[in-house]
């Protein structure tokens, strides 16, 4: 009885010790590895063409400035309207306040 015992336990020995030295192989791994990189290098792809930049003339960025502004002024028009729309004042309440300051 007491020698199953403890070849039971002896296998459980031999289980956590292998189980120890793959999760310290494992740590080891991912101390060199940069996270969020995978393990596995992919091939490199095509080289991106470096091309010449395009430069706009100064009256296509004058016309982009305008009707960036345009679009803002259109933006903020509406956003105006809407806050105007949402918070509207309590019908009578400004009556009762300037009464009560007066008093």
């Amino acid at each position: 009885m007491l020698d199953s015992i403890l070849s039971e336990i002896d296998a459980e020995i031999a289980r956590l010790q292998s189980v120890k030295a793959l999760l310290s192989s494992a740590e080891n791994n991912t101390a060199t590895r940069r996270r969020g990189k995978s393990a596995v290098k992919s091939a490199p792809s095509a080289p991106a063409k470096k091309g010449k930049r395009r430069r706009l003339s100064a009256e296509a960025r004058e016309r982009m400035r305008q009707a960036q502004v345009k679009r803002w002024a259109a933006f903020k028009k509406s956003a105006r309207a809407n806050l105007n729309a949402t918070v509207s004042p309590i019908p009578g309440t400004k009556k009762k306040m300037a009464k009560a300051v007066v008093k």
